[in-house]
């Protein structure tokens, strides 16, 4: 199964020149969605409970 993305485009000006910024997001079936939701957030707080002190 090829992966599918949703593109967001936008051109950025930076000084004299423009910039096309192209922003790719992978698109998930919805119950792989809702299992990869969980798992970043079960990462995130682990990553903030190590740094919060106690």
């Amino acid at each position: 199964m090829a992966a599918t993305y949703d593109t967001e485009t936008f051109r950025q000006r930076y000084r004299d020149r423009y910039i096309l910024v192209e922003n790719l997001t992978l698109v998930y079936p919805q119950e792989k969605r809702e299992k990869v939701k969980k798992e970043i957030e079960e990462r995130l707080y682990d990553v903030f409970c190590k740094y919060t002190p106690n």
